[in-house]
């Protein structure tokens, strides 16, 4: 009988435990700032430092995005003096504290306070220790990321090691926070057709209307005075491994087949050779693939910008997909059109994905 009472108050405790939780959350203030908006709160001695850990910070956090005409870095980060860390900071969409327990300044010392005396103490043991997030901790919507170490040599080199690692959770972060603002009031009756035809799935935001539909190929844009933003899908039969060291090659074929100008099949969209195609393995929403970056213009030279694709293999129907999101928007920045195209392009699924998604009815 005392082990149901014992887990009638474990119950009981944990319930009030979320519940104290839920009731903090209720109070605190909304995030704000964009989606990929970093405040970095870290040490002005050592920020100031060209090399080591704030070497290994700007290259984490403010490297160029791969693709784009211009350099346009991948987070918008402001660096912040923990001492004047205010309310209105703290409410930030993102925010990185970085604190080593070498430095003996008075930032580092405001740092500190944010940690515990027994977290101080296992970072003093446990070398392997460097990053901890949480969510929601000063507003709702916010990502908070501690990065720390016993000195600041250890902690550059552990920002090194896992670069990939921490940028992935804020750009993580930051697809999700532009998929809630685009897909408000999604285009179901566009999505459902695309199904039907095609076996597959994207979710269409408000404004994009489709553009060209054949029997293996979709062609999807959303158009204004001075921007469009275009995605297209091709699928075929998956025979041949190679193509994924042949990424370019395997973009002409389906750009000069389907994107082509229909008075004059002449004018097409290709790759410009400015800038290589940048590419990297990914799992792609549990398949093997290949994301690339670059540039492409319409052959005749008049239009072009950057691009971003995914190569797809969904081996359980033998098919390869190659789904990309390209700009055009002459004149601007485009890196918030090529997250905008991030997000949409994250909710595609294959046919066997469909397959074995349960129905919600």
């Amino acid at each position: 009988m005392y082990k149901y009472i014992f887990l009638f108050i474990a119950i009981t405790f944990s319930c009030s435990e979320a519940a104290r939780e839920n009731r903090r959350k209720d109070m605190l203030p909304t995030a704000r700032g964009e989606a990929d908006e970093i405040i970095l709160v870290v040490d002005s001695t050592l920020w100031a430092d060209t090399l080591g850990l704030s070497a290994e910070l700007k290259k984490t956090f403010m490297a160029p995005m791969l693709g784009l005409p211009q350099d346009e870095s991948l987070f918008n980060v402001s660096k912040v003096n923990p001492r004047r860390l205010n309310s209105v900071l703290k409410s930030a969409k993102n925010m990185v504290f970085v604190m080593t327990l070498d430095s003996k300044t008075a930032d580092s010392r405001v740092l500190r306070q944010f940690f515990t005396d027994q977290s101080l103490n296992q970072i003093k043991r446990d070398t392997s220790m460097f990053m901890r997030s949480q969510r929601d901790l000063f507003a709702k919507g916010q990502t908070v990321m501690f990065l720390f170490s016993s000195t600041e040599d250890q902690l550059a080199k552990k920002i090194n090691y896992n670069r990939s690692q921490i940028r992935e959770f804020f750009e993580t972060s930051a697809r999700e926070t532009i998929k809630e603002k685009l897909f408000n009031s999604p285009k179901k009756q566009l999505a459902n057709r695309i199904k039907e035809s095609h076996n597959i799935e994207l979710t269409v935001p408000y404004g994009w209307e489709k553009a060209r539909d054949l029997k293996n190929f979709v062609w999807l844009r959303k158009m204004d005075a001075e921007t469009e933003q275009s995605i297209f899908i091709y699928y075929e039969p998956y025979t041949d491994q190679g193509v994924f060291n042949e990424i370019g090659a395997f973009r002409d074929k389906v750009t000069k087949t389907n994107l082509y100008d229909g008075e004059n099949p002449d004018v097409y969209i290709q790759r410009q050779e400015i800038i290589p195609v940048f590419t990297e393995r990914v799992n792609f929403n549990g398949h093997f693939a290949v994301e690339a970056r670059g540039l492409w213009k319409i052959s005749d030279n008049s239009r072009g910008g950057p691009f971003l694709s995914y190569t797809i293999v969904d081996e359980k129907e033998g098919l390869i997909y190659y789904i990309e999101g390209y700009v055009d928007s002459p004149g601007t920045r485009k890196k918030h059109l090529v997250r905008e195209l991030e997000a949409i392009l994250s909710t595609f699924k294959t046919k066997s994905d469909i397959a074995t998604t349960p129905d919600p009815s």
